[in-house]
């Protein structure tokens, strides 16, 4: 998957109608998820989702299923409130 910016690939995503639709996305990406180990894009990442109604279960599942994710920087953004 060519480099890129975890903010562009994460508008890619929220466009997508249905999980089918998000699944074929990234199938289409070479079906490599993109890692998300960065402390800043990790929060960045959950905030974006949270402005955009998903509660905290749903910015975890939908992290997790489409990105390689440090999961002890997401716990900590998904538990600090800035």
């Amino acid at each position: 998957m060519a480099r890129v910016t975890v903010g562009a690939y994460m508008q890619d995503l929220s466009r997508t109608q249905n999980i089918a639709e998000m699944d074929a996305f990234v199938e289409a990406q070479g079906g490599m998820k993109p890692k998300l180990v960065d402390r800043q894009a990790i929060f960045e990442s959950v905030s974006y989702l949270q402005s955009h109604g998903f509660d905290d279960e749903e910015v975890q599942r939908c992290l997790v299923r489409y990105f390689y994710v440090d999961l002890d920087l997401l716990y900590e953004a998904l538990t600090t409130r800035h």
